[in-house]
């Protein structure tokens, strides 16, 4: 008896030094991020950032830019610049400004770094550098200053016609010939505008000796032209290429038309949804969405049902999603309903249906995410549980609390955003223990979670 409670205590005690182990382990996660961040190489960062990109950790951001700001380090500045401009964070514009300000003193890489950083979060302060560089004809920066002119700029910037009159004449003097440089600089046209974007677009347009490239950069830009008169100018000319014999011309000029009202554009618009070219045929669906184009849907349906091209397909269900039309969410509920549609376009039609009405859809959703997970169609139960995530309606509650009941970690994830996203308070001790859990995601996760509900 003796030696049976002895050996009982010892499996408590090494049951009990695990778990603190493993707990221990897990809250020293975040340590050792910070010891790579302090002291790592640059494979050691590179390593690191590509942990948080795939993790979606943000966390460590604050940590990253004081890294950025101190590392002469030119492939950490680079990768910091990139993870931050992927996903439009802010926080580094004063760096990227001294860097592009600096760029004598710097290597050209890290320069293009910051410069295309710039772009990527819209930093109008970058202005004065960027059509300095540009004026300059300095060629190893003029791309990306080009590029991140365009991005930056637009009809409300004081300076917007005053760049555009310097950019076509950086074009018609030489500076633009390079290709990629002369579509950037018509692309930037077309986002600033201004009296003399108009004519310059529509020559180019209807050129038939340019390439077809540059007429296509021309058309996307004439679509984003403000004003009456401009867009009456270059109408005529994007409706003349939506019936071109190069498809690529075709799919541009159709793109262009979403920005232009009027039933000739609305018909050549319908029309293209039968254009053999696939792009031409999302071109379509796109300006269609733009337009809020009602007659459209019943060819979005029809694209989402039966076009060959999968990327056509997910884009009618995402524009049938934007319409906010009855009929649009009948279309996208007959397409969840369809056992034959694939379980990736069921998941976007339950996320569309969410978006637009969860008060409506959630339990038909929840319907099909138990028959889902019932028949292990596993990616079909995770794409509806994660549509389900974002519902705001207390007909998810008592999924909610299913998940919390559950032993699966990710459910639990899912739980805690239809908590928040709800004030469900009913789960306020749950979220709590969560709070203290080993798993650090998790924990952090249940913390945000109590924050939203005590708010």
């Amino acid at each position: 008896m003796k030696s049976l409670l002895l050996s009982f205590a010892a499996a408590l005690f090494f049951t009990a030094v695990f778990s603190a182990g493993a707990a221990d382990s897990d809250e020293t996660e975040e340590s050792s991020m910070r010891g790579v961040i302090n002291y790592g190489t640059d494979n050691e960062i590179a390593a690191l950032v590509k942990k948080l990109r795939d993790d979606g950790i943000d966390y460590m951001d604050d940590d990253l830019i004081r890294l950025a700001s101190k590392t002469k380090n030119q492939n950490i500045i680079m990768g910091i610049f990139s993870f931050f401009g992927e996903r439009l964070r802010v926080g580094l514009e004063e760096l990227a400004l001294e860097i592009a300000a600096e760029r004598e003193n710097e290597t050209p890489i890290k320069v293009t770094a910051a410069l295309d950083y710039l772009g990527s979060v819209k930093e109008k302060k970058a202005i004065p550098v960027l059509t300095e560089i540009i004026s300059s004809g300095d060629a190893r920066y003029a791309g990306v200053s080009i590029r991140t002119l365009g991005k930056v700029i637009d009809s409300e910037t004081p300076e917007a016609g005053a760049i555009t009159e310097m950019l076509i004449d950086y074009y018609n003097n030489g500076g633009g010939s390079n290709g990629e440089n002369r579509e950037a600089v018509i692309a930037a046209v077309g986002s600033g505008g201004g009296e003399a974007a108009p004519s310059f677009l529509l020559e180019i347009i209807n050129d038939d000796t340019q390439s077809a490239p540059l007429r296509m950069a021309a058309l996307e830009a004439a679509g984003k032209l403000n004003g009456t008169e401009a867009r009456n100018a270059v109408l005529g000319a994007i409706t003349a290429s939506a019936s071109s014999a190069d498809p690529n011309i075709r799919f541009a000029a159709v793109g262009a038309l979403g920005g232009f009202e009027s039933a000739e554009t609305d018909a050549i618009i319908l029309e293209s949804f039968r254009d053999s070219y696939f792009r031409t045929r999302l071109a379509a669906i796109r300006a269609a969405k733009t337009r809020r184009l009602v007659e459209a849907v019943p060819y979005m349906r029809y694209r989402a049902e039966n076009d060959e091209a999968a990327v056509v397909k997910e884009e009618a269900v995402r524009a049938l999603g934007d319409m906010r039309d009855n009929e649009a969410d009948t279309a996208l509920l007959a397409l969840l309903e369809n056992t034959k549609t694939s379980d990736s376009l069921r998941s976007l039609c339950a996320e569309m249906l969410i978006k637009n009405d969860a008060d409506a859809y959630a339990e038909k959703i929840i319907a099909k995410f138990d028959e889902a997970k019932t028949k292990k169609q596993t990616a079909l139960y995770k794409g509806l549980l994660n549509a389900l995530s974002f519902a705001k309606t207390r007909k998810v509650e008592n999924l909610a609390a299913r998940l919390f009941a559950g032993n699966d970690v990710a459910e639990k994830f899912y739980a805690l955003d239809m908590t928040a996203n709800n004030r469900f308070t009913a789960f306020k001790d749950e979220v709590e223990k969560l709070s203290k859990d080993k798993n650090i995601s998790l924990s952090r996760r249940a913390q945000k979670t109590l924050e939203s509900l005590d708010g």
